[in-house]
């Protein structure tokens, strides 16, 4: 069926999502009557978690009707199916009055209304982002220091040293950017030029850390580590000893021990969110927010409770590999939700990592590396048993698992466990998510869909770049490297796909390029040589729903954001492109003009 035919009104072709979205309401005799004989029905829809149920009712703007408060005029690509194109968007407090024509808008005005007046530029609605760390992100603005990944070990330790010696107050020194293709860096090289303090670079994808020696002693990095972990996690020299680089599991290890001061974090989540205003996001997913340190959480919570939290944030708590309590960690995050939820801050459920990433020759795959056969990588939270037990107790909370997915063996095996859950449960609306979608079999997108688990997949990793693809093609072979990030394919099987940048794992955060990568597959100053599938690029449509409807969806949310709509937050963002229209050359260099968060002007450049 064509993408016209299924979007006709009166259509009785119900999705197995579009059932669900249904359930509970008014409409619900309607989609019954619509279903196939001997389609059974989804189980009782379970009540808003508390928390949740909370947030719904005090985000939507008690003031109805009256006059507007603030009208924007402008190009309106409002992402509404019903109404994709407008002239004016009127708002009453933190909430859409009216959207349409600019004429009917104006009537809606009266003296204190405040006017925006933005032209033939164009006004969306705010970017959604569906995976980050905006801790992470935020604290290498303000307190670690930046290497360039491809720049080699030279430059990488001439950055380091020049930081360590323009900050004489720093204790310990924390940096990333580093890269893991070709021969690995060591701990003597830091030594060279840090013998007497702790230092701990990460790699630029976050599943790697270059340690000194002075670090490798503090936090325990030693024979026993090596013991414990393998020599896949922690590198050795000949004699079988640490030589300063680790990855996946003891990179956690070693980041639960490393505390970063509640003022120190709380400058770096504003820094963050300044960024991400200035970006025309107003709603980001933060993929463990507790990864970073225990007090990146508190911070969000003081900045709450001061007033200074000016853009949604949703987060994801870590729960431990394998865990052997499950149900407990579970009731530990509803507590927390429960406890902390507002506005302005939600927690969505669980974080786990299955695998790694290719790079560093630790994602899980279904076949063997084609550089190492008989190797198919690591894996992390991979028990089967408690993958379930773990997906039923967040759906008796109402909550959810976002899994770190790159490899087609580690997402098979939590489509299994979700499967498995949502069958025994009968509860099919967890929107749980299976985050980067690297690698996929083929005979997984479907299932992906089937089970309505979100599809939160990287646009802007699509291109084929000179380094990290080049060696990308060698770990695991040219057939699939070409093949990786199926996004059209699952599209084309109904699941529900949001862009996330992994930022600041990712160089760019941006909704333009988001939009070249995926319609177009590659930067346009990039060139075509970085094409790397034209069979899986989308539509400029798509790559836009990916940026916000789908990712509303995606937190539950859908009746709130992501489209500019009556009685939605007035939530918009103001760019100088038309995504839709415009050359992809000048959408590469489209610019950011203003951010509205709740009505409200929060950015402006």
């Amino acid at each position: 069926m064509s993408e016209n035919e299924k979007n006709k009104k009166g259509s009785l072709d119900f999705s197995r999502r579009d059932f669900l979205r249904l359930a509970g309401t008014g409409v619900m005799a309607a989609a019954v009557a619509a279903l196939p004989v001997g389609t059974a029905m989804a189980a009782e829809a379970k009540p808003d978690h508390g928390s949740r149920a909370k947030n719904k009712s005090r985000a939507i703007s008690t003031q109805k009707g009256g006059k507007a408060d603030l009208l924007i005029l402008g190009n309106v690509i409002t992402m509404d199916e019903y109404k994709p194109f407008a002239e004016a968007v009127a708002v009453k407090g933190d909430t859409i009055l009216y959207v349409g024509e600019a004429d009917v808008a104006r009537k809606l005005c009266d003296s204190h209304t405040q006017i925006k007046d933005f032209g033939k530029n164009s006004v969306y609605p705010g970017f959604l982002e569906a995976h980050c760390h905006p801790g992470a992100a935020g604290y290498t603005m303000t307190g670690k220091v930046k290497v360039d990944t491809f720049a080699g070990v030279e430059s990488w330790l001439k950055d380091i040293k020049k930081y360590i010696d323009e900050h004489p107050e720093k204790t310990s020194i924390g940096g990333e950017g580093f890269s893991t293709s070709g021969e690995l860096p060591t701990a003597a090289m830091l030594d060279a030029i840090c013998p007497d303090k702790v230092v701990v670079v990460e790699s630029y994808d976050k599943h790697s850390m270059w340690l000194n020696t002075k670090a490798m002693q503090e936090f325990g990095i030693n024979r026993d580590a090596v013991a414990k972990w393998g020599t896949d996690c922690v590198h050795v020299d000949a004699s079988g000893n640490p030589t300063g680089i680790i990855s996946e599991a003891p990179t956690f290890h070693v980041r639960a021990q490393i505390n970063i001061p509640l003022d120190e974090m709380k400058k770096a989540l504003l820094a963050w969110q300044e960024y991400a205003l200035s970006n025309g996001y107003t709603g980001t997913y933060n993929a463990g927010v507790d990864l970073l340190s225990k007090s990146e959480p508190l911070a969000y919570y003081a900045l709450e409770e001061e007033g200074k939290l000016k853009h949604y944030n949703y987060s994801g708590c870590y729960v431990n590999d394998n865990t052997d309590t499950p149900e407990a960690d579970m009731a530990r995050i509803a507590e927390e939700a429960e406890k902390h939820n507002s506005k302005h801050y939600h927690i969505l459920g669980a974080k786990v990592f299955c695998d790694g990433v290719v790079e560093a020759h630790t994602a899980w795959l279904i076949d063997d590396y084609a550089d190492q056969p008989g190797y198919k990588g690591v894996t992390r939270f991979a028990d089967h048993k408690k993958m379930v037990r773990l997906t039923k107790a967040a759906a008796n909370h109402n909550l959810n698992v976002h899994v770190h997915s790159i490899g087609d063996a580690s997402t098979r095996a939590w489509l299994n466990a979700f499967a498995e859950a949502e069958e025994e449960t009968g509860y099919f609306d967890m929107r749980n998510a299976l985050a980067h979608l690297h690698i996929v079999h083929k005979d997984d997108y479907k299932r992906i869909a089937d089970y309505n688990v979100m599809s939160v997949v990287g646009m802007m990793w699509i291109e084929g770049d000179d380094v990290v693809f080049k060696q990308e093609i060698d770990y695991v072979g040219k057939e699939r490297a070409y093949n990786d990030y199926p996004i059209k394919s699952l599209i084309e099987c109904g699941a529900v796909v949001g862009s996330h940048s992994d930022y600041p794992v990712s160089p760019y955060f941006s909704a333009a390029h988001t939009v070249c990568y995926g319609a177009l597959g590659y930067l346009p100053s990039n060139g075509k040589k970085r094409l790397r599938h034209q069979a899986e690029l989308i539509s400029r449509k798509d790559t836009l729903k990916a940026l916000t409807v789908n990712v509303a969806y995606m937190w539950h949310e859908e009746n709130r954001m992501g489209s500019l709509a009556t009685g939605k937050l007035a939530n918009l963002t103001v760019f100088d492109r038309d995504f839709l229209k415009d050359d992809f050359k000048d959408i590469e260099q489209a610019k950011c003009l203003a951010t509205f968060v709740d009505g409200e002007m929060v950015y402006k450049a």
